[in-house]
């Protein structure tokens, strides 16, 4: 997984409440750091012993933080990384070892301050990452970001004078300081007011803040406030707003496909193949069809398909946030008529058990994609020796789409019994209009298939195949909302994402994936409305019975672990 950010396991919250958080969203061995209420310079790390709250104070002295055992480390993510990688590295007086195993993962609205909503907000990057984005900017290009050093600060990083200066932003009581006198409720307030009135070094020289360099990554829990500040930079009527400013940039920018060759679907012999004349697959990544059995294997046999295998690119270092998220897809078109052989030669080939169909067979009068599957009792051949037989064995219609599991076989030139037969499941979206489609019946169709179809796929299954009409606008919308998704349930809604990084990235691999402006902005409400869901579901309501009485079931305070000539530690009745 990623590494650790202080927004993973730090809450500014009181002893009592930690306890409370632990409770209701914990299990043994979870764990919360918080500021000490004892020493401004300290930290408290509360850990879930079952059934009781352990705090014990981290030393925090001349900006090295300090484990009861000595270890020392420069910030607080370091010191939790030690702890989840070591074992009963702490313990009571007697010798009984304290179970640490990860941060708490608590409700959004808890652990969140939904502080990177503003566009010149960038989390995760410490001062050196702020000089290295800032380094080709010009003079006044300012961003504010996570102290690296002080958890619950900030640090305003600006370009003046061709060098990077680093300011120190305070966070108190809800309010934003950078000298004694200010008094903001928020960084917004504070910037506008620094853009009005230049800050002035002591040396006399004066600190202008011109323009911010945007980011695009915002946590998952904050994605209604991103869209907010997205969408209030249209100050006119018909202006462009954020999101459309986004899209375009990602639109226009070639570098994703200038370089990449798309020789083999121009070809004469394969452009018939293509649905579109302009929508054709990069060579790269396109799927290769191969002769099943080259004994039967004719001289006319191609290999060309109009389909491309896109993943996650986590080993690509400017994707490294993705690490662990193991999602491949292939991307291809609707099936024209002569096109179906090839299309079910692809989907045994590559092992395919899901087939995900984002359109209906025709929409508005225009033919979208050909059947390729037969009707319930019949079976059909297809291939260029008819050998791969089709049947429908069941179809349900879900309203807004329909779940078909089709039987897949193979049979050799001049047999009649399969070499082997598949299962595959086929799922229809039949909502998804160009202007516009429910971003919650796209979230349930899309659970629906990561629930229910793919624990049922062997282990060896391949590549999930995702398709349109032209296999690029829907269809890339898809795979983006699925990685996203993927990612926010893996590590939590606190997870930062990054919605144009993740277009380019399935752009790399098929041109023009996300093929519209709406489309693009459909992925940010899409998230918007997943969060709403995954808020509910996790709604207190639900699990305020998993709450202790307010009395530790112990008899013996002391059986908390107190202070001795090892540990420092704050009671779990101290409220600190």
């Amino acid at each position: 997984m990623s590494e650790l950010r202080l927004t993973d396991f730090y809450c500014n919250v009181s002893g009592d409440r930690a306890r409370e958080l632990l409770f209701l969203y914990g299990s043994k061995g979870e764990f919360l750091i918080r500021p000490s209420e004892s020493n401004p310079f300290d930290h408290t790390i509360s850990i879930h012993r079952g059934g009781r709250v352990t705090h014990v104070k981290l030393s925090g002295k001349g900006g090295i933080h300090r484990l009861p055992t000595g270890d020392e480390f420069i910030n607080l993510c370091a010191l939790v990384q030690h702890l989840m990688d070591t074992p009963n590295l702490l313990c009571e007086k007697d010798g009984v070892f304290i179970e640490v195993t990860h941060p708490v993962k608590i409700a959004a609205p808890e652990s969140v301050v939904n502080i990177g909503q503003d566009r010149f907000f960038h989390i995760d990057i410490n001062g050196l990452e702020a000089e290295e984005l800032l380094s080709e900017e010009p003079n006044g290009t300012f961003l504010i970001r996570e102290s690296t050093s002080v958890p619950g600060e900030y640090a305003l990083s600006v370009k003046n004078e061709d060098t990077t200066l680093h300011v120190r932003i305070y966070h108190d009581e809800n309010k934003f300081r950078i000298v004694p006198k200010d008094n903001f409720r928020s960084l917004a307030e504070l910037i506008e007011n620094y853009k009005n009135i230049p800050m002035v070094q002591y040396t006399g020289t004066v600190v202008k803040l011109k323009q911010p360099l945007l980011s695009t990554k915002f946590t998952a829990a904050s994605v209604d406030d991103r869209i907010e500040a997205l969408i209030k930079t249209a100050k006119k009527p018909n202006a462009r707003d954020g999101i459309a400013e986004e899209f375009d940039k990602i639109h226009h920018d070639k570098s994703c496909s200038l370089y990449v060759s798309c020789k083999e679907g121009r070809k004469p012999e394969n452009v018939r193949k293509n649905r579109y004349r302009n929508v054709v697959p990069f060579d790269h990544t396109r799927i290769k069809l191969r002769p099943l059995d080259p004994e039967t294997a004719t001289s006319e046999f191609s290999d060309y398909v109009n389909a491309n295998l896109v993943k996650v690119l986590s080993n690509v270092p400017c994707y490294s946030e993705f690490t662990g998220i193991e999602k491949r897809y292939i991307s291809t078109q609707g099936c024209l008529q002569h096109t179906i052989g090839d299309f079910w030669h692809m989907i045994w080939q590559e092992n395919v058990r899901i087939i995900v169909m984002t359109t209906k067979e025709t929409e508005r009068g225009r033919l979208k994609c050909s059947v390729y599957w037969p009707n319930r009792g019949e079976e059909h051949r297809y291939g260029q020796n008819h050998e791969f037989r089709v049947r429908l064995n069941r179809e349900e219609s879900k309203g807004e789409y329909v779940v078909r599991q089709l039987e897949l076989a193979y049979l050799k030139k001049g047999e009649s019994i399969p070499t082997a037969v598949r299962h595959v499941y086929h799922y229809q979206f039949l909502a998804w209009e160009d202007n516009g489609c429910p971003s919650d019946a796209v979230l349930i169709f899309m659970e629906e298939i990561n629930r229910c179809a793919v624990p049922r796929c062997p282990p060896d299954c391949g590549p999930m195949l995702v398709h349109c009409s032209a296999g690029i606008g829907r269809t890339g919308t898809y795979i983006v909302l699925d990685i996203l998704i993927e990612k926010i349930k893996q590590i939590g809604p606190h997870c930062s994402i990054d919605i144009p990084k993740t277009v380019r990235m399935v752009r790399e691999q098929r041109a023009t994936m996300v093929q519209t402006e709406a489309q693009y902005r459909f992925i940010y409400y899409a998230i918007s409305t997943y969060m709403k869901m995954w808020r509910k579901e996790h709604a207190l309501n639900e699990i305020t019975n998993a709450l202790p009485p307010p009395t530790v079931p112990y008899d013996d305070p002391d059986d908390e672990l107190e202070s001795n000539e090892e540990y420092e530690s704050e009671e779990d009745s101290d409220g600190s």
